[in-house]
Order: structure tokens, then sequence, then C-alpha cells
């Protein structure tokens, strides 16, 4: 319960009892709130510590009509409310600003560029939404959380503003050649005119990668991003990676591997909507799926696993039954179907006899093959494709094409004698009606098949040779008949193809090109939503007037700069390929510690003495730093195995730590660092930033510690999970604290009341202060729950203020608040 003094109560009385003008809310305000402010020089008559508290809010002084129907009603749980009985006005079309905020009459209209991007599709203007009903006043008065909130839609707890989508304001490097991340497209499917492209997205660290669908309705001509969700409406989890899809008459399927190791499944009706399933119970971890088909009945998939053929059936994509054991088969890799007749390639084990010298010895030998089923793959029997018109080796691709199924063999064909002896190289196709008599239908040029595939409305081939586009081009050729081939493009040597198909007689290669995904004839930046820049502010620190973030973009170091929390632009120096991962202020000036990537990895250190110009000066060679922080023996950086102290920024004197450590906090005496040691979470202190002493910490942590923020010699640890560490000694002993169950935590610092600390809640972020790092409390902040993945990964405080940057889903957002106590 909240204590409350009688002038406080009389505020909350008189405003819930009826309508109150501009005059009686200020008054109350005044007397009731204002004048307990903490900071408020007694000497200041009440008018002017109203005045101070309103403008300190951000908030306009000002008078205005009393309460009509359009006049906005504020509202709040802990707060002065005046309640009407009239129904609100519809909002007006101008966008009013969420910080301006008047005691009565209509908000005053201001345009602030910077906090308000234009209003966009996805989780950007679902963000803005959010964040434009809960933005208001918050007035802290003896401990007490009081806001004054606009808008119709009922009180928001706490009365806290909500975080504003940051993507201009965090902008990235206009100069970038490059994206700074890495996409690939693993499969290809089409059906008709519609053509499906899966992938992924990330950083190039395996387990992060985003699944991304890209569709077509016209044949490859323009694609969009598909949009994914999960069956329970949760957020899609990173680090599934789609293999194979297929689909068509208003079925589609895909499956892939999860950042577990298991079998994903996937399943669309109209291919421009995704939902992912959890794993399927016909599958194991050790299951290796190597090929996808729509049948008559619904999917058959193919592969192996421990060394035998399996196969798999779904009549909807979503649950799989399996087919184990098929006698004999080593594994399956191909597969095409036609109504419930299917054909699979795959490998087996072939007896045969070999003479040497008088004795026959026999022996196995794995060898290739094609397997039929005509019951949608739940049983199947071998048939042979002959050898015919100069073909050799195995059979390469498989698909249903114009003239039934249909796959391709090298071929040779050698004419002359002696030095006119020559060999033409080409390929063969074979084809069949129903899959179990096959005959050479044609040959096509090329020395060499990398792909084959096709639909009924043709049959499509990547060979080698005869390509106009240099050294190591390939050259795609068509067919609709299967008898007389064209050219169909040319692929440059740089792309590794990782499907094909024809749809509607119009040719579609997926794949990669060095770090981007690849389309054939697509330009993916023009597809709305397929391609991002990476963009990641991983730290944050502010110092008298200016607050400072660090991170990348485009694959290079990044740092924005902002006198006020909110305005930020980028800060100028030469482009450096890697990351920043920490940056602090000392008496000094500024250091950011990171990694240089590419040819020549190494560690990065960039310093300025105002937060606004920044060098890059020598660092010591060894591990990259991945954290810094400033105290009582100068600046302090933390690596794997290794500690660097230095007073002036400019020389270093390098230490040892026994360990891998991920944070570091100056107390008022020393130094911490938390990590971990392999698999486990790891503590230690130091008194000058070189000799480091492992700290014991208490049991039942279950990985290691990722940040640590101090308070005079107070820390507060956070680990990935609900718990929290606590010492009170400067990190000599800890104290496990639990933030809250259900929460994983993000972020963590201090505040000049406490700490504050951020979480993830299943897909939703929340928020919890503690003046002691003992007790914490959760606080409702608005637009940080609902669809899609809120997450909070970086906090410090600015004053009186808090600054957070995270995500709402792909869309970086902005949180700034008054200090909460």
């Amino acid at each position: 319960m909240t204590a409350r003094t009688p002038e406080q109560h009389e505020a909350r009385r008189t405003a819930e009892e009826g309508p109150a003008d501009s005059r009686h809310v200020r008054r109350r305000l005044t007397f009731g709130v204002a004048g307990d402010l903490a900071d408020m020089p007694a000497a200041r008559s009440p008018w002017q510590r109203a005045y101070e508290a309103w403008r300190s809010a951000g908030l306009d002084w000002g008078h205005g009509a009393p309460p009509r129907e359009a006049a906005p009603r504020p509202a709040s749980r802990d707060a002065v409310r005046a309640k009407s009985s009239q129904k609100p006005a519809r909002p007006r079309p101008a966008k009013p600003d969420p910080l301006d905020v008047l005691v009565a009459g209509p908000p005053r209209p201001q345009v602030r560029p910077r906090l308000q991007p234009a209003m966009r599709s996805g989780p950007t203007r679902r963000l803005r939404a959010r964040a434009a009903v809960a933005a208001g006043l918050v007035v802290v008065a003896g401990g007490v959380i009081y806001a004054v909130s606009r808008g119709d839609d009922g009180p928001a707890e706490q009365g806290l503003p909500g975080p504003v989508v940051a993507d201009r304001l965090f902008a990235p490097d206009p100069a970038a050649t490059s994206d700074g991340l890495v996409q690939d497209l693993t499969t290809l499917a089409s059906a008709g005119a519609t053509v499906v492209a899966a992938g992924t997205e990330g950083d190039g660290v395996p387990g992060r990668e985003r699944a991304r669908f890209l569709v077509s309705a016209d044949a490859g001509h323009a694609w969009s991003l598909a949009a994914l969700r999960t069956a329970d409406g949760s957020a899609v989890p990173p680090g599934d990676v789609p293999r194979l899809v297929d689909g068509g008459a208003g079925r589609w399927a895909a499956l892939g591997r999860s950042s577990a190791g298991g079998v994903t499944a996937w399943t669309s009706e109209d291919a421009a909507t995704w939902t992912r399933r959890p794993p399927a119970a016909g599958f194991t971890p050790s299951d290796q799926v190597n090929d996808l088909a729509r049948t008559g009945q619904g999917f058959v998939a193919v592969g192996a696993s421990g060394g035998r053929a399996v196969a798999w059936t779904s009549a909807d994509g979503h649950a799989w039954q399996r087919v184990g054991g098929i006698p004999g088969v080593i594994a399956l890799d191909r597969v095409a179907a036609s109504g419930n007749a299917v054909v699979a390639h795959g490998t087996y084990g072939k007896r045969v006899t070999e003479k040497r010298g008088k004795k026959k010895v026999v022996r196995t030998v794995r060898t290739d093959g094609l397997w039929r089923s005509t019951d949608g793959g739940r049983t199947w029997a071998l048939v042979g494709v002959p050898q015919a018109q100069g073909s050799y080796g195995p059979t390469k691709g498989l698909a249903f094409g114009p003239g039934g199924f249909a796959t391709v063999r090298e071929g040779r064909q050698t004419t002359g004698r002696k030095k006119k002896r020559r060999t033409a190289r080409f390929g063969v196709l074979f084809t069949s009606a129903d899959g179990a008599r096959w005959q050479a239908a044609g040959r096509f040029g090329g020395t060499g098949i990398e792909r084959f595939d096709g639909t009924p409305s043709g049959l499509a081939v990547i060979v080698q040779g005869a390509a106009a586009g240099g050294r190591g081009a390939r050259t795609v050729l068509r067919s609709a008949d299967g008898r007389t081939w064209q050219p169909g493009g040319t692929i440059a040597a740089p792309v590794r193809s990782s499907g094909l198909t024809v749809a509607d007689g119009k040719i579609a290669v997926s794949g990669r090109q060095g770090d981007d995904g690849y389309l054939f004839g697509v330009d993916l930046r023009t597809v709305p939503g397929a391609v991002h820049p990476e963009r990641s502010v991983r730290s944050l620190a502010a110092g008298p007037g200016i607050s400072v973030a660090a991170g990348s973009t485009n694959g290079n170091a990044a740092i924005w700069t902002a006198p006020d929390g909110r305005a930020w632009k980028r800060a100028g120096f030469p482009a450096t390929a890697g990351l920043l991962s920490d940056v602090v202020r000392g008496e000094r000036g500024w250091l950011a510690v990171g990694r240089v990537s590419g040819t020549s990895p190494g560690p990065l250190a960039l310093t300025s003495q105002d937060g606004l110009t920044w060098q890059r000066p020598r660092f010591p060679a060894g591990p990259p730093p991945v954290a810094a922080a400033t105290g009582p023996s100068g600046y302090v950086a933390v690596g794997t195995g290794v500690a660097w102290r230095s007073a002036d920024l400019r020389t270093w004197s390098r230490g040892g730590l026994d360990g891998a450590p991920t944070d570091v906090a100056a107390t008022s005496r020393a130094y911490a660092a938390v990590g971990g040691r392999g698999k486990e979470p790891a503590a230690w202190t130091s008194p000058d930033g070189l000799r480091w002493t492992a700290a014991k910490l208490p049991p039942g942590l279950t990985a290691p510690l990722t940040q640590v923020a101090a308070k005079g010699d107070t820390l507060v640890a956070i680990a990935g999970g609900a718990a929290a560490l606590v010492s009170t000694d400067a990190g000599a002993t800890w104290t496990r604290r639990d933030l809250g169950p259900g929460l994983t935590a993000t972020a963590v610092a201090a505040t000049p009341g406490g700490f504050v600390a951020a979480a993830s809640a299943k897909d939703d972020a929340a928020v919890l202060t503690s003046p002691d790092g003992v007790n914490w409390r959760r606080v409702t902040v608005p637009g940080l729950t609902g669809p899609g993945d809120q997450r909070l990964t970086a906090l410090t405080a600015m004053g009186s203020t808090v600054l957070a940057t995270g995500t709402d889903a792909d869309a970086p957002i902005l949180w700034r608040a008054r200090v909460l106590r």
C-alpha cells in the first residue's frame, strides 16, 4: 500500500469527483505532488516548483479550455484523474507529440521527426500504435510514481512512456557497400505460377539465423516476403534453417533443421503465410532428411538414419509417419511424385564378383539406383535406368516434367583416330511415363551437369562450359518437351546454386553469392523486407550533456551520439570491419572496445575526448576485448584470458584472467568481472585491474553470467535466466536473487536510485527496478508486449533518465523514461 499526504488525498479526491479545469488540477499537482519532489529548492514558490516539475517532464505549461467532448481525459492508476461521463471524441487527424500534455484542452500539435518516424507496416506500425496511447507525464514524489496520461483507452499502469521505433535514430552507414549480414536461399520449388524460395538471414553465427520465405505469384517476376508465425502465436525462434520446400493445390510444406538439431516443419495454404510447427513425432534427432515432394495424398520425404534409408509420409505437412528400414537401401537423396506414383533416387550395397588371379572374390560396392512407390511412399521397389546414347555414371537430378518422370546422366562420345581423336561431352535425358520403364529421350550440350529439375511446364539443367559469363560461369538450358533445348541464361562463377525449377515456362534458380542470397534475374534488394542491413546497438553510456551508443552496422563498427538521448547521429571515423561491444566514459575521455573482423581479425579500441570525434589508437595484440570499465586505477578492458589497464588511454599494461569474461564494472575501491569458465558461471575481482581472483558463487547457476552493474560497492550480475547475483562487498561474496518466474534477464544498469534490469518473458520484454539489487519490482511499460518478439538488450542511466535499446521483431527500438524507484 502506498502512503499519501492529506494534500495528495485531496488532490486525488477532487479529480475523481468531477471535471476540473487546468487551474484546479495544477493546484493539486502543485501542493500535493510538486511540493514533495526531491531536489526541488524549498525557497521556490509553489507555482515555481509546479512549473519546474512540468517542464522537467518535457510538458508544455499552458492553459486550456475546460474538458469537453474533444478534450482528452488524463488518466492513470496512481495519478490525479479527471473523470468525465461524456464519450471521448475521435482522434484528431494531426498526430500529437507524446510528450506534449496539457492539463485541459486539446494537445498542442508538435512534430518531432526524430522520435516519430513515418508510419509503416509490420512491427513498426504496431510499435508506434502501442507507444502512442501510453505517453504521458511521470512525476516522482516520495518514492511514489504519479502519472498524468492522455488517451481514451483507460489508465496505463505507472504511466510510463512506451518505446519508439529507432530505425532512423540508429541509422545504418549510408556509404556502406554491404548490408553486413549473411543471407542464403537454401531451397526452391514451384507449382503453376507460384514460386517459393526459402532460406535464412543472420550474422553468420550458427543458431542465430532467421528463417525467410520469399514467394512469387507470377512465375518469378515479382517477389514478396512471406509472413511467418507459430502455431501457438509465439515469436518464431532463431536458428531454424528451412532446407526443403514443395507444394501446390493449396497445400505447401517445408522441412529443415532447428538450432537444437531436430527436424523443423513449416506449412502453408497459399505460400504467402507460413506456420512453424512443433517438432514432429515421426522424426528423430539423428534423421537426415534429403528431399521432399508433393503427392496426390499429401507429401513424401526421403533420407537416411543410422545407415539405412528412411521415408516419411504426411497428409498435411504437419503430422508425419515414418517408413523405416527399406531393405538393402543405404540412403535416399532425391524424390519426385505424380499423384501417388513416387520415384526416389538413392544408394545401396550391390554384390559384385571380381576375378583376382585364379580366384573369384565377391564383395559389396555402393552403387546408385531408382526406387518406385505406387502408394505415396509407403512401399518401394527397385527399378532400372539403362545406359544409352553414350551415357555413363549415376543419374543426376529427378523431376516430374512434361514427358513424365525425368532424370539425366553425363554423356560422352569419342570419334576419330590417333591425333584426330576427339571426345565430345554432353548430357543424356532419360524419361518414364510411370517411373517403372525408362528410356533415353535425347541429348543436350555442356561439359558437366551441376543441377537438373523440372515441372510439367518444362525442364531445366545447369551445365558447365559454353557459357558467355567468363571462367567458371555456367549456362542454364531449358526445354518444353525434353527433345529440344535452348539457352536460358548464365550464372556467374561465385554463385552456389541450391535450387532450380520451371514456373510457367520461366526458369528460377536459388542459391548464395558470397554472403548474399541469390535469385536468378532478381535483385533481392528491391524485394521489400528480403534484405536488412546489419545493425546492432550493444552498449549505452552517458556523460555530461551527451549519450553514446556503440555497436555495428553493415558489418562495420559504429558509434552514435545524442545530447539528450533522443536525437541520435552517427559519429565519424574510418570504416572498420568488425563491431564494438562496450563503451565507457572516464576522467581521460571515452573508450569503446570490440573486435576487428575480416582478413585481419584482432582487438579494436576507439577513444574520444568529447564523444563526438573518435580515433583508433594502438591497442595490444591478443584476444579482442569484450567489455571495459573505468575506476580507481584507470581504464580496464577484459577479454578471454586477459585484462588490460591504462591510465591515459595511450599505454596499456596486461594481466591474466582465468576464464572468459563477458562484462566488467568498477566499484568504489576495485573492479569486478563476470562471465564463465567453459559452461560454468564465474566472477572475478581485482584491486588494480591486472591481478584477478576468482570469487565463490552460490550453487544452482546453469549458465555463464552475462552482465554486471555497480553502484558504490554493490554489484548486480545477471545470467541467462531469471537469476540475479548480488554482492554488497565489491564482489567478494555473492547472493542469489530471482527476478521473477518466467523471466530471462537481458540487461542491467545502475541508476541514481538503485538498479534497473530488463528481461524477456517468452516473447515480451519486461522492466524491473530495485533500490538495492535484493528486492525487485516489475513495472509496466506499454509497447513491450503483444505480437512479435520484444527485447531490451542495453541499458544506461543518463542523469534522472533511463535509456534502453532493443528490438521489436526486426525493428530497433529506443526507450527513454524517468528513473524508476
